[in-house]
């Protein structure tokens, strides 16, 4: 009951932001969302280590906005300004010893998670871009549902045991064709001049992007010896527990779009 309460708040309150508020509303979103990934990171890839958490903070701030008034530009620029202010940061200290893996870890964190979700801010400011923000959160939510809800009741072979010992291989494949079915319906009702071909295709991508975020998350847990990033959100755990399907799927279907369409 609590993860269910958790989720339906939360995602309330995304949408809420995303429909009802400015645009510029998203942005606050995507930079709190980041601020708090961060210091959820630091936990995992550096547990008790040196880590430059200023600087990666600092990135996780400068590149939405940077995005946000330079669109794709403007987040390679925002990217790259933060890499180079943190390895500054690095060379300019007293301690010769770890700064090396304080860079490197940092360098990690700027991209996953932060570069990663700051591309939820190139859909915001038109309405075909919230849009496909919107239906591709629908697509996550699907495929993360319908993976654990027949993984846990049909789920016999592991898809991962080393890093994630409960998701299942019938877990994984309910999630692709949960995502393939709620794409096509999102095809029939939504205003998008997007072809039935390519929504399919978007879905199923989607979907086996998510998934790999989220396997991906569980190999940083997994490393840390944690079972969640944090406990900001009851049932369900930290910030990454909920984002991680995000990071790998945001930037993905993002040049997707680019790629075969030229935007949205």
């Amino acid at each position: 009951m609590k993860r269910v309460l958790s989720a339906v708040v939360l995602g309330s309150a995304v949408l809420l932001i995303l429909l009802a508020a400015p645009p510029l509303f998203g942005v606050v979103l995507v930079i709190a969302t980041n601020v708090i990934a961060v210091m959820e990171m630091r936990k995992l890839v550096a547990p008790g280590e040196s880590f430059p958490t200023g600087m990666a903070i600092l990135g996780a701030i400068v590149m939405p906005l940077s995005a946000w008034m330079g669109g794709e530009t403007g987040l390679t620029s925002g990217l790259a300004a933060s890499v180079l202010i943190l390895m500054t940061a690095g060379l300019a200290g007293d301690r010769a010893i770890g700064a090396a893996r304080g860079i490197a870890d940092g360098v990690f964190v700027l991209v996953f998670p932060v570069w990663a979700l700051t591309h939820a801010v190139l859909f915001l400011g038109s309405s075909h871009g919230l849009l496909a923000l919107l239906y591709l959160l629908l697509v996550i939510w699907v495929c993360d549902t319908a993976a654990y809800l027949f993984g846990s009741a049909f789920g016999k072979r592991k898809l991962a045991p080393a890093i994630s010992p409960n998701k299942s291989v019938e877990g994984f494949l309910a999630g692709l064709v949960s995502s393939l079915l709620v794409s096509m319906a999102f095809y029939s009702l939504s205003s998008l001049d997007w072809s039935l071909s390519f929504i399919a295709s978007a879905g199923l991508i989607i979907a086996f992007a998510g998934q790999l975020g989220d396997l991906a998350e569980s190999l940083l847990k997994r490393g840390a010896s944690v079972k969640d990033s944090g406990s900001l959100i009851p049932g369900h755990g930290g910030m990454l527990d909920r984002i991680d399907s995000l990071l790998f799927a945001i930037p993905v279907f993002y040049y997707l779009l680019q790629f075969f369409r030229g935007g949205f």
